[in-house]
């Protein structure tokens, strides 16, 4: 696919498409509470597809499916049954790994695969906490997927997490769910918040206190659910907006829940315009996002800071490409194990498009300059690395040639539709 600089700033208002994280959960917990999910806005994508399959593969059933509202109905989790075959969660991380908890204390027998690039996920990290409360679930040797779980009875306790990974906290507490006693979930940094506010919406007992995240068993009653837009998604346009000189966004009905929003911080801290408007405050905080162009200074990126923007970093090295000085980012080794090696695939293409920046064992250093060149670069199946390449087009001097470009239909299927309207607006 060729992609062309823009030859205009960004000046729009626009609302971006349903926040994935939040609609796996809603798609997911429908699981957890007989009755009826009602799920509005949600995002409709290759990832969510992969949830939608396993939660009607144990007996939750689709009964409408429109394009801006769905429902789920579960017949209760005790209800449900084991799938009848294998089941594909595709490239979905999230499914794979949310559903090992969800179905840890489901009898019967689970197996859980993926394509290609997930079967090469690490999953030893979900697999080895479920293990310490009791669950029978194994992975291949090198605690990877295909997943085999045997679910039934289990066990609570207290898990000290290894990795900052709000997938493996939520597995963990989902499991909690039909667990003997309470399990508690000890972070060392914080992580996103979603699971821990839908679980208490539906009415789970769930506390939270200094790193500590504790759940009691017991059931939950089905909500319904308006889904945020993804401030992921919106982050490529944010980008742009702040790389293009003149530009203003205003990003409408956007998720501003404090662990999603790290990476417009740090956008607000390298000198670009950004103000947060919150709209509801319940249950998972919703608003605007307004973000402005302005002079850019690269800025140093740590352990601390990475949990909140994990998704986010290849557009750091985007914006530090086009930066004063030199950015670097630190202690992002879990970038290594996504969709693609995403350290390696943002500084092989940047370095495609002229930029000087050092891979590091886990991160990068990009020194700023005041121009992109053109080129062929890929987006190694990764559908991130695709839209960050896609606004670097945008942002460059010269046309530059996109392979792979349909990746980016795993979580964003309308995007190219989206950057055709606003170069347009």
């Amino acid at each position: 696919m060729k992609l062309f600089p823009w030859t205009r700033p960004l000046v729009s208002r626009f609302r971006p498409p349903g926040d994935k994280s939040i609609t796996h959960r809603a798609v997911l917990f429908s699981t957890l509470a007989e009755g009826d999910i009602e799920i509005y806005h949600p995002l409709d994508s290759l990832d969510i597809a992969a949830s939608l399959r396993l939660v009607q593969s144990v007996g939750v059933e689709l009964i409408q499916h429109e394009t801006d509202g769905w429902v789920l109905r579960s017949p209760g989790y005790h209800n449900l049954h084991e799938a009848d075959d294998v089941i594909n969660c595709d490239n979905s991380g999230t499914t794979i790994r949310l559903a090992s908890g969800i179905l840890a204390g489901l009898p019967g027998l689970s197996v859980l695969t993926g394509d290609y690039s997930l079967r090469r996920r690490p999953m030893a990290r979900v697999i080895e906490p479920l293990t310490m409360l009791g669950v029978d679930i194994a992975g291949r040797q090198a605690g990877l997927a295909p997943l085999v779980i045997k679910g039934g009875v289990h066990r609570g306790g207290v898990i000290a997490l290894p990795v900052a990974s709000a997938q493996v906290k939520s597995a963990v507490l989902l499991a909690g769910m039909t667990a003997s006693q309470a399990v508690t979930v000890q972070e060392k940094t914080p992580t996103r918040d979603h699971t821990e506010r839908f679980l208490q919406a539906m009415g789970a007992k769930i506390y939270s206190d200094a790193g500590q995240i504790t759940v009691e068993p017991g059931g939950l009653h089905p909500i319904a659910v308006t889904v945020p837009g993804d401030p992921s998604s919106a982050a490529f346009w944010a980008t742009l907006a702040a790389l293009l000189p003149g530009s203003s966004l205003v990003i409408e009905q956007v998720s501003v829940n404090p662990g999603r929003v790290g990476f417009y911080q740090v956008l607000q801290k390298m000198g670009a315009h950004v103000e947060f408007r919150v709209q509801r405050p319940e249950p998972d905080p919703m608003g605007e996002i307004v973000v402005s162009s302005g002079l850019l200074t690269g800025i140093s990126i740590g352990p601390d800071l990475v949990p909140s923007l994990i998704d986010e970093l290849p557009l750091i090295g985007l914006l530090g490409s086009l930066a004063r000085g030199k950015t670097e980012v630190r202690g992002a080794e879990e970038l290594r194990f996504k969709e693609s090696d995403r350290i390696h695939t943002t500084v092989a293409n940047l370095q495609t498009l002229g930029v000087e920046i050092k891979e590091l064992a886990d991160g990068f250093v990009v020194w700023g300059q005041d121009h992109l060149g053109g080129g062929v670069v890929d987006a190694y199946g990764d559908h991130r690395i695709g839209m960050m390449l896609a606004i670097a087009a945008a942002v460059s001097q010269k046309p530059l040639e996109l392979l792979g470009a349909d990746a980016i239909a795993i979580s964003y299927p309308q995007f190219f539709a989206d950057y055709k309207r606003l170069g347009s607006d």
